[in-house]
């Protein structure tokens, strides 16, 4: 506030110029601008912190394989190094903590597994080829979860972009959120007859829906792509682990 004692042309003085005030409101603008969302691609993250696909075999193990990267991908995020999870251990608390007995399932048994019972290492539990109901960890591997559930689960979140609900197809808010999200940095899990985690994103007027995504495709073992439109239109579900708010101050 100006004081109304102080000569004017004291204050004219003191008024910085005009550029000033421009190169203030630019910078403030640049400074909280979203990021672009017609190109994006953290491929090359997996890469760098050794996580690079994983091949599900013959078993229907899409959605835990996905599930399972979300997390390796978040926690390299935050914790600034890769550590590969167990599947079979993922798979495990998707039926212990939901009371089922399934090889692979849905996103959200396989969250409320983790969010139960952690996860541990991949060393401590390795992906077998067959699936076997009754397998259970090994107490060395459920004091590995306790420990992730206690020290890195909290530093997380899962925000459901799309739930299911049994329809296909994302709304334009929810499409646009899963852009956003991963120009922000952070893959998105979308479930469909097949799931996949989508790891980047580039416009492409060619592309049906107007652009690709980039995927990480346990069935192929593989990063590879799909259209736009398979993203908008068969999605069942869709959700992103990111870092929990006021995690980074901790």
């Amino acid at each position: 506030m100006v004081s109304r004692s102080r000569p004017l042309a004291t204050v004219r003085a003191m008024a910085p110029p005009r550029s000033v005030f421009a190169f203030l409101v630019v910078a403030t603008a640049c400074a909280t601008a979203p990021p672009a969302t017609d190109a994006s691609d953290l491929r090359p993250f997996f890469a760098a912190h050794g996580l690079p696909p994983r091949a599900q075999g013959p078993r229907p193990t899409c959605s835990i394989f996905t599930t399972v990267a979300a997390f390796e991908f978040a926690v390299a995020k935050v914790a600034g190094t890769g550590t590969r999870f167990s599947v079979e251990y993922a798979n495990w608390a998707a039926n212990a903590a939901n009371g089922r007995a399934d090889d692979g399932d849905f996103f959200h048994f396989a969250t409320s597994g983790h969010e139960r019972f952690g996860i541990c290492r991949d060393e401590l539990w390795p992906y077998a080829a067959a699936f076997d109901a009754k397998a259970v960890p090994a107490p060395d591997a459920l004091v590995d979860g306790g420990r992730h559930l206690a020290a890195v689960a909290p530093r997380l979140h899962v925000r459901w972009i799309r739930p299911n609900d049994g329809k296909p197809g994302l709304d334009d808010a929810q499409f646009a959120d899963v852009l956003r999200t991963l120009a922000a940095g952070w893959p998105v899990a979308a479930g469909s007859g097949h799931s996949r985690l989508l790891v980047g994103y580039r416009a492409d007027p060619a592309a049906a829906g107007g652009g690709t995504f980039f995927t990480l495709d346990s069935a192929l073992g593989a990063f590879a792509e799909v259209p736009a439109a398979f993203v908008r239109n068969d999605l069942y579900d869709a959700f992103v682990v990111e870092e929990a708010s006021g995690a980074a101050a901790r």
